[in-house]
């Protein structure tokens, strides 16, 4: 089998190679992992460091570094190492979360019929956070997330589209374990914007759920979703009434807005528009 670990690193180039370490220590060595970096040109310790890394040969076998400036989404620069690289399943990691399951590899292996799921996050066992999709989720939907969000919601939205394919939420593994300190949101801001964008894009979500139905051999109706759609309507309202708290908690607004961000926002704000006059 074939597994894609893609894992987005900045400022943090030793919990980068202990996350890497980590995951190839626990492999079985029975398949073909690759392990693809998306490091920011800007970021001049992580990328001087996985390129000395990479020249003496410490980092895994199969170890690929995607640099390049940050001008895009973590999302879309993740979509781009997928393309680079097909595979048979595809893993999110993060320079902080560090696998803790024996074989975890193997365990994919078994997994490899289940169109979407989650690690189980030990500090969050019921978040959907570290995800995993199988070539058929990919190849249905085109991508493996959706690259208009500077933070937070790609997770959820595939979260979504699953709840909305198959009836029932994304599956979170307690075989597969990660663990480690949680970051902190960075770059947060307008996020009351971003809550009514991402209630605004759900006909996409719905049109994704209807191509994933599809590769799994069956059709979708929306009279059949009543109840998901209630649920997520449920949801939109009451993260409304949590954005004070989220910024506090996340120091909303800290600094000035990146590139990427401002690139991100801009044309979210086009669509939106576009959403909000029927087009």
């Amino acid at each position: 089998m074939k597994i894609s670990v893609i894992l987005p690193s900045r400022s943090r180039p030793a919990g980068m190679l202990a996350v890497l370490k980590a995951y190839d220590a626990l492999a079985t060595g029975n398949h073909e992992i690759h392990y693809t970096l998306i490091v920011d040109d800007d970021d001049q310790h992580t990328s001087e460091q996985s390129i000395f890394w990479n020249n003496v040969n410490y980092f895994p076998e199969n170890t690929h570094i995607m640099e390049a400036p940050r001008v895009d989404t973590v999302n879309a620069r993740f979509n781009q190492a997928v393309e680079a690289l097909p595979a048979d399943a595809y893993i999110q990691a993060c320079d902080d979360a560090f696998p803790v399951s024996f074989h975890w590899d193997a365990l994919i292996y078994g997994a490899k019929e289940m169109p979407a799921y989650s690690w189980q996050e030990l500090n969050d066992p019921s978040n959907a956070t570290y995800l995993c999709i199988n070539e058929r989720w990919r190849e249905a939907v085109g991508r493996f997330y959706p690259e208009y969000f500077p933070f937070w919601f790609a997770d959820i939205w595939i979260a979504e589209v699953f709840l909305l394919a198959f009836a029932k939420p994304i599956s979170v593994v307690n075989q597969l374990q990660v663990g480690g300190k949680r970051g902190h949101t960075q770059g947060m801001r307008d996020l009351r914007f971003w809550f009514d964008f991402y209630a605004a894009t759900r006909g996409e979500r719905w049109d994704e759920a209807v191509k994933v139905a599809k590769a799994w051999g069956f059709t979708l109706n929306k009279s059949e979703r009543e109840e998901q759609f209630k649920i997520l309507e449920e949801g939109d309202a009451y993260q409304i009434t949590q954005i004070e708290r989220y910024e506090k908690v996340f120091n909303a607004d800290d600094g000035d807005p990146s590139l990427m961000y401002c690139n991100a926002k801009s044309f979210a704000d086009s669509l939106h528009k576009e959403v909000a006059n029927g087009n």
